[in-house]
């Protein structure tokens, strides 16, 4: 992932990944509330997600964390750097009512490891909420090149660990863009990228005459984002 290459121009091209953390508020507050003493967001990157935390919810400790330094221009009352899944691990230590990320959830490898250590540190009757990304996301690149995240479904990993998802939903997004550069400057920018595989010249042309062929209309060139939203809680409420 190049997110802490894209930092900077990421909270304007990330287009959907805003819509994603204003639905996840959106649908937390109107089934249980805006009163969440302690929250805990996990990869809070440059704040699409905090803001919305900040606006809407009202808490006594705001915990942040992230793989890069804190850019979200919040000074919570503690910032945890670095990789979840080793924090959990070792560093952290609270209990959360509300533990809550924003198209994150996909790049974490070990998700039944992610999702026991995250039940672990729920409060009784304490939410995970949390968007990502379905099996379409992108699918106009896997279609042409193959290349992308493997997207799998999260409901088997949260019921191996004995969470009981509350809210469940799906959305398809689909962008349009002037041409194939515009495109990919959108992947760059928002540090999404599908692949670390290297391209030749020739392939690249390849790639984009097929893309066009195939995924371009009187509207523009298209992009699909696969959304999906999830509140879970333990089944002992």
């Amino acid at each position: 992932m190049n997110f802490s290459k894209a930092k900077d121009t990421y909270r304007k091209n990330a287009i959907v990944q805003r819509l994603m953390a204003k639905k996840l508020i959106t649908e937390v507050t109107k089934k249980y509330g805006s009163n969440f003493d302690y929250i805990l967001e996990i990869g809070a990157g440059t704040g699409l997600l905090t803001d919305e935390i900040v606006s809407n919810l009202r808490y006594n400790r705001l915990y942040l964390n992230d793989l890069t330094e804190n850019f979200t221009g919040i000074s919570p009352y503690r910032y945890y750097q670095g990789d979840i899944s080793g924090i959990l691990r070792c560093n952290l230590k609270e209990k959360f009512n509300l533990i809550i990320s924003n198209a994150v959830f996909q790049w974490i490898e070990d998700k039944q490891e992610l999702f026991s250590r995250l039940k672990d540190r729920l409060q009784n009757k304490g939410l995970i909420a949390f968007s990502s990304f379905g099996h379409k996301n992108f699918c106009q690149i896997k279609d042409i090149a193959g290349l992308g995240l493997n997207y799998e479904s999260f409901a088997p990993f949260l019921k191996k660990t004995g969470l009981k998802i509350l809210y469940f939903e799906e959305e398809l997004e689909t962008l349009y863009f002037k041409d194939m550069q515009n495109l990919l400057e959108h992947i760059k920018l928002t540090g999404v990228g599908t692949s670390k595989t290297l391209w030749t010249k020739k392939k690249y042309e390849m790639f984009k005459e097929e893309y066009l062929k195939n995924f371009s209309d009187k509207n523009g060139v298209e992009l699909t984002y696969h959304p999906v939203y999830y509140i879970c809680s333990t089944e002992q409420e």
